[in-house]
């Protein structure tokens, strides 16, 4: 369908604000976000608490306020400082680790991808000013997260979580926690030269293709775009990436709205990197990525609300990576050409 007739860009841009406005307004004194709640009840918070997600809520509300050019009210920007602030209040140095890293902590570890988010939420914090929100200078604060990172590669792939207490490899594995943290180190200029060349690798080996990883998507994107990974590769890779999501559409029968928006989010990045970096994809592919996330943004509007998305059919559960994915789709689309 065409978003000259369903998804004008000023719906787009109303959709991304209101979420943003109800985001501002879960912020509370100590920085948390009320994190979930009953549709159109935020009085009414439910049980839980992720501080990956608190960063990459972030990550989507300052990038809205950058990319669309917004004037933030003085409340509203100290409701973000202390969102920031609690994140950072969360950063702790490794005795495990040679020279000046930081980590996201939480229950007693260090989740790889949690420190990606806090990477690209720093950045977005840095481009729109917001100053006082870490204890550093936030360049420093930015480098020590991602000498982090970069040392968590082994061979050509990362650990994803460790106790914080004496570095111990968790069998946990996630996956969204490598495309998060190489999106991270990409956006921040971070990645060192083991980072990319690991990168290269899980690019060649097709690493996230069969997930349909929105993250990776974000994380090629980037790379493409600072010349950090050879054309070639980077093209095969995202080609494949997108024909699998165009070529499966299953998660839309889940009937909920994150899945879609992820996918959404990673067909919304990709055209815009076509238009950013033209010539190097078929004209077909960018028409057929864009005709499908706005078929996705369709089926998101059928659980959208007053700036709140909710979990999906049959559950009126409001969390705010929910808001985060959904919002970030609509702001992608309202980017495109």
């Amino acid at each position: 369908m065409a978003r000259s007739e369903s998804l004008p860009q000023d719906d787009l841009r109303r959709i991304v604000e209101a979420s943003l406005a109800h985001l501002l307004r879960l912020i509370q004194p100590n920085g948390r976000f009320v994190y979930a709640h009953p549709f159109g009840a935020p009085d009414r918070p439910l049980d839980g608490y992720n501080m990956l997600r608190h960063c990459g809520t972030l990550w989507f509300m300052l990038r809205a306020i950058n990319d669309l050019g917004l004037h933030l009210t003085e409340g509203d920007r100290q409701a973000l400082v202390r969102a920031v602030r609690h994140a950072a209040g969360r950063f702790d140095r490794p005795s495990w680790l040679p020279g000046q890293t930081l980590a996201l902590v939480t229950k007693g570890a260090v989740k790889t991808g949690g420190v990606g988010l806090a990477l690209v939420m720093l950045a977005e914090a840095r481009r729109a000013g917001l100053t006082g929100a870490t204890p550093d200078a936030p360049d420093d604060t930015i480098a020590a997260l991602a000498a982090y990172g970069n040392a968590q590669r082994e061979g050509t792939d990362f650990l994803h979580k460790r106790q914080f207490e004496d570095g111990t490899v968790l069998p946990f594995r996630s996956g969204y926690y490598t495309g998060e943290l190489l999106f991270g180190l990409f956006k921040t200029g971070t990645a060192d030269a083991g980072a990319v060349a690991a990168a290269e690798a899980l690019i060649s080996r097709r690493y996230g293709v069969a997930e349909q990883s929105h993250w990776m998507a974000y994380a090629a994107c980037e790379a493409a775009e600072r010349g950090l990974i050879g054309e070639e590769r980077l093209i095969g890779y995202l080609t494949d990436l997108i024909g699998a999501i165009l070529d499966d559409v299953t998660c839309r029968k889940r009937r909920q709205s994150t899945p879609i928006a992820c996918r959404a989010e990673a067909l919304t990045r990709f055209v815009l990197l076509c238009d950013r970096w033209p010539g190097r994809f078929a004209p077909d592919l960018r028409q057929a990525a864009l005709a499908a996330a706005d078929e996705n943004l369709a089926l998101q509007m059928e659980w959208y609300g007053e700036g709140q998305f909710v979990k999906g059919d049959g559950d009126d559960k409001v969390q705010i990576d929910y808001i985060q994915h959904n919002a970030t789709a609509f702001l992608n689309r309202w980017l495109c050409a």
